[in-house]
């Protein structure tokens, strides 16, 4: 079986569940007991939202509390020898190649650790189990999501600041010839002082995680920010024409390298490095 600490928020959830579904691919595999105990054991509370966005009805999903997670074995000890059954971050790319066929047990963010195959191949894994959206295609329109809140307090959106978006802008107006914009956001006093100030039409849509997350992905134009929430969300959406612009970076000194389907990256990061 493979076994999963869940944490953070939807976009962090679905690295951890991927990751897991690789090693069940890898493994022959169909068992994955979810551990959701991590959730709330942060200052950011958060809920499983998996359930809301995929389909687990052909792979034997169980949310099991198992105290074996709170000793954090993988990080502490992510260790490389075959068959070793803690799996983290640092250890990821080894597991893979010599993974305990009996137990696996996953603890970690799973995003850096990933290579552009590896990470194609769990778009491909979870395309197969996720819930259809409601929203038809947008052809016309560009979406833009802007992410605030915690991001903001952080200083993680110097990665996509107002300039990143004042180009992303210009590209998809000049070469485009999109001139109307729709922006979702979980902060929008924050995302009025970047667009206030860009003379666009635009206008807010979304009102929840389900909606903003299946907003992004219908449209064929897209500006990304630099969250996971907006990056799985473009990534499973329709992709067979989108235009897909994003920041280089997940949060400052962190350089992304994986790429999201279709996608034309824009960096502003290196001119705040000191």
């Amino acid at each position: 079986m493979i076994l999963l600490r869940l944490a953070g928020g939807l976009g962090n959830q679905i690295f951890q569940l991927s990751a897991a579904l690789l090693f069940a691919k890898k493994m022959e595999v169909k068992e994955i007991s979810i551990d959701i105990s991590g959730l709330d054991k942060y200052e950011a509370k958060h809920k499983n939202e998996l359930v809301y966005f995929f389909n687990f009805n052909d792979i034997d999903v169980t949310y099991t509390r198992n105290k074996i997670i709170d000793f954090r074995i993988p990080k502490i000890f992510p260790l490389k020898f075959p068959k070793y059954p803690f799996v983290s971050d640092k250890n990821f790319q080894y597991a893979l190649k010599h993974p305990n066929h009996k137990l696996i047990i996953l603890d970690g963010y799973f995003q850096d650790c990933l290579s552009q195959e590896d990470y194609d191949d769990e778009i491909k894994i979870l395309k197969e189990i996720f819930l259809p959206s409601k929203y038809e295609k947008d052809e016309e329109g560009c979406i833009i999501h802007i992410r605030g809140g915690d991001f903001v307090k952080l200083g993680w959106n110097v990665i996509s600041p107002k300039e990143y978006y004042i180009n992303s802008i210009e590209i998809m107006k000049n070469e485009y010839q999109r001139n109307k914009f729709k922006v979702v956001t979980d902060d929008k006093n924050y995302a009025k002082t970047i667009l206030d100030e860009l003379n666009i039409d635009y206008e807010f849509i979304g009102n929840s995680i389900y909606e903003d997350f299946y907003l992004i992905g219908s449209f064929r134009y897209r500006i990304l920010s630099s969250s996971t929430f907006s990056m799985w969300a473009s990534a499973l959406g329709n992709n067979d024409d989108s235009i897909v612009i994003s920041p280089s970076y997940w949060t400052p000194n962190n350089f992304r390298k994986i790429f999201v389907p279709n996608e034309k990256r824009i960096s502003f990061w290196m001119s705040f490095q000191y």
